[in-house]
Formats: structure tokens, sequence, C-alpha cells
């Protein structure tokens, strides 16, 4: 399960059905204070999270080898 962003420009110029979203792995993204703004590539506008994380603990769990 990955960390999902979207863009929320309804005129982007993104040619999917849906709205452009990209996805980051848990493990690359400690929490949302470590990320840079992320932009839209089609549209250049700010991207937002697709289900808002409110603190670290909410960041869905990953396997670790031990």
């Amino acid at each position: 399960m990955g960390i999902k962003y979207e863009c929320k420009n309804n005129n982007c110029s993104y040619p999917g059905m849906t709205q452009f979203e990209i996805s980051f792995h848990p493990e690359a993204i400690m929490d949302q204070n470590n990320l840079a703004e992320i932009f839209c590539p089609f549209c250049k506008k700010k991207m937002f999270l697709s289900i808002p994380i409110e603190t670290v603990r909410d960041l869905p769990a990953t396997r670790t080898n031990a």
C-alpha cells in the first residue's frame, strides 16, 4: 500500500480518464514534513494527499526484515 497524491485541478491536461495520481512506498516517506510539495507534471499545480495523514503513526505500517 502506498501513500497517494492526486491532482485536484479540474483543468489539468492529464490525458487519462481520472485525475493524475502518484504513489510512494511508505518507507520512502518518513512523514509529511520530510517531503517537498509535489506538483503535477501536466498542469504544474500542487498535488494533495488522496487520504489525509494526520500523524506519523497514521502512515501505513511497513514490513521489515529483522
